[in-house]
């Protein structure tokens, strides 16, 4: 996961492939999500726990969580796309977007702007407890 590069050189050390032209699988232990693929077109391993969109990795073909989720959302509930140097945001969502975070794989959905927008009702912390927090 791109945000957890840190997490996994500090738990697993410098992961080594004997042979850069050949692809290897790696087991390594308390490791979740499958084996670890190393290879040049292995595509999204292992489980990242924060959604955040970057919008040039949103299309990267393999097992791409971020994609499945973001394929969830209605139209009122997809995010800005960011740019080079900035993730994707909220300003709005519906409850229908609310329910797809809280069904995804995700624990944490980042960015939302100060005071969001519900698309489809009054109250955005109402509907956020109510749909994700319960």
């Amino acid at each position: 996961c791109l945000d957890e590069f840190w997490y996994m050189i500090a738990l697993f050390g410098t992961l080594h492939q004997p042979n850069a032209q050949q692809a290897q699988d790696l087991h390594l232990p308390m490791f979740t999500g499958s084996t670890m693929r190393i290879s040049h077109n292995a595509g999204w391993q292992g489980e990242c726990d924060t959604f955040v969109l970057w919008s040039k990795y949103l299309y990267i073909g393999g097992n791409n969580p971020f994609n499945s989720f973001y394929s969830t959302l209605d139209a009122a509930s997809t995010p800005h796309g960011g740019n080079f140097a900035r993730p994707g945001w909220w300003d709005t969502i519906s409850t229908h977007g609310l329910r797809a975070i809280r069904h995804s794989p995700f624990l944490f959905v980042r960015k939302f702007i100060d005071n969001p927008r519900l698309a489809d009702g009054p109250n955005f912390v109402q509907a956020y407890v109510a749909n994700v927090l319960w």
